[in-house]
């Protein structure tokens, strides 16, 4: 399972979404806390600025900045913060909480004077001025004196004793002159509270997104993974042998096509195979035929040479035909071999067509003529109907004679006494067409699909009394094939054969 490519897919795709959900919410998380801590520092900007404003008028009517306890006690409620006053010397003349017993306000640095009181707070400041933590935090305030800005800062506040957000606002008095700071303290610890809200809730949004896209994910990998599984099995079926099992496409995607391909090579490889066992049949049946052919003329010939060799004839008239009979079995040798080679050539292509214009009736009526002798010893009426207007096809010359012969010669053969052969030459549209019909004894319906092939004979016993070789059509059809004609054979028992031939005319060519 460890090997496994939907584990791979699946591991892959969800590492890679984990850390993108992972940072995507992580920036959400210090964006939120950002704009929480920016729209704080806004509040408090604003609201100190009023304050400021507030203090600038009171210490015009007044002169100083004392007994600010009750305003600085409501603007700290009102502010959720803890307020300084500082005059222009920077010293902390003011703060809230101050004089309102342990709680709001006092931090660990604080510490009132001896014989000071909450409304003798000048002496009193300088005591908590005096604090490191309080200084830490005035020392940094040059540019809200010198320069009259605003100035914040998020720190851990040395003074309080924890992270808060500061914020110090110049006060201008009516002659333009820096008469004291505001600082206002706002704890950040209610911003990490909420902020830890926030983050259960992006963390619970992450996870449910983390389980939609294991989900989702998931079923991607399967519906990746099954057509795989399912081609694996189908190679592994082709690699025993067995091209019938097919992969079911249900895409139309680049797996789908993968598909359809390993399907058609299937096919391919059932076709070939069966090809390839079609020609391994035809091969075991040309050995065999041919090892028939063979053997028996030479066992003919082996037999009758020892018997003349041994004295076992000594008969004049019986050493006479066994002579007769070596030398016809010689010539049926003769040509078996002659027309096995001629087969060959054919069929690996070393005899191309010669491209010359050939007058298909002028050797129709040169073959009839040449055969009627043979004809005439049978008693069959051998005829040719031709026309001069028919034009010539192009070819090889020799060839198209070879292969009325062998028709010819083939209806001849299996007419009986008084029955027809009849050569018929004419033109039909783009096709010059040879047809040769006998009145023989026909040939079985079973038997036409393989009547073309080598030593196939309709007589299976291969009688002697046939002295063909069994190649004629196996060759005529290989000369059909070299002029690009087209071969149909009818046949009806007892009736007769038709062979008709169609050639193909190039119009391309004067005739």
């Amino acid at each position: 399972m460890r090997h496994s490519l939907q584990l791979k897919l699946l591991f892959s795709f969800m590492l890679v979404i984990t850390i993108l959900i992972g940072s995507v919410l992580f920036g959400v998380s210090i964006l939120v806390k950002e704009q929480t801590l920016a729209a704080k520092q806004q509040e408090l900007i604003a609201k100190g600025t009023d304050l400021a404003g507030t203090l600038q008028s009171f210490h015009a009517e007044t002169g100083d900045f004392a007994d600010l306890d009750l305003l600085l006690a409501n603007a700290a409620s009102y502010l959720d913060s803890r307020i300084w006053v500082l005059d222009a010397s920077r010293r902390v003349v003011n703060m809230s909480g101050m004089g309102m017993g342990k709680g709001m306000g006092r931090g660990p640095g604080w510490r009132m004077n001896s014989g000071s009181s909450p409304g003798n707070f000048g002496q009193m400041g300088v005591g908590l001025q005096s604090q490191g933590g309080m200084n830490t935090i005035i020392n940094e305030l040059d540019s809200v004196f010198i320069d009259g800005k605003t100035w914040t800062k998020t720190f851990n506040n040395p003074y309080y004793g924890e992270k808060m957000l500061v914020v110090a606002i110049p006060i201008t008095l009516a002659n333009g002159k820096i008469g004291g700071a505001v600082l206002l303290h706002a704890p950040v610890a209610d911003i990490d509270a909420f902020m830890q809200h926030i983050y259960y809730y992006i963390g619970g949004a992450g996870i449910l997104a983390i389980l939609i896209a294991l989900l989702i994910v998931s079923r991607l990998t399967r519906d990746v993974v099954r057509p795989l599984k399912a081609m694996q099995q189908t190679a592994e079926t082709m690699a025993l042998g067995d091209y019938s099992a097919l992969i079911k496409v249900e895409t139309s995607d680049e797996v789908g096509r993968l598909g359809l391909a390993l399907n058609s090579l299937a096919r391919d490889l059932a076709q070939y195979i069966a090809q390839l066992e079609n020609a391994e049949k035809l091969r075991r049946d040309f050995v065999a035929n041919v090892s028939h052919e063979l053997r028996t003329p030479l066992t003919i010939i082996r037999g009758y040479t020892e018997a003349l060799l041994d004295g076992t004839v000594d008969s004049p008239d019986q050493t006479l035909k066994y002579h007769r009979q070596m030398r016809d079995e010689s010539e049926r040798l003769e040509r078996l071999i002659k027309e096995l080679l001629d087969l060959s050539r054919l069929q690996s292509g070393r005899t191309e067509p010669a491209q010359d214009p050939i007058p298909l009736t002028a050797i129709a009526n040169s073959v009839v003529n040449m055969m009627n002798q043979q004809a005439q010893q049978k008693q069959i009426t051998l005829t040719a109907n031709t026309s001069q207007h028919v034009p010539d096809i192009h070819g090889n010359g020799d060839r198209l004679t070879q292969l009325v012969f062998i028709l010819l010669d083939n209806a001849i053969k299996y007419t009986p006494s008084g029955g027809t052969v009849t050569v018929n030459i004419l033109q039909d549209i783009k096709v010059v067409i040879l047809k040769v019909t006998d009145t023989g004894i026909g040939i079985p319906a079973e038997d036409l699909p393989y009547i073309w092939e080598r030593f196939y004979k309709v007589d299976k016993s291969h009688c002697r009394a046939d002295d063909g070789t069994g190649l004629g059509l196996a060759i005529a059809k290989q000369i059909i094939d070299l002029h690009q004609a087209e071969a149909v054979i009818t046949s009806e028992l007892r009736l007769g054969t038709t062979f008709t031939i169609r050639f193909p005319l190039d119009t391309n060519r004067d005739t």
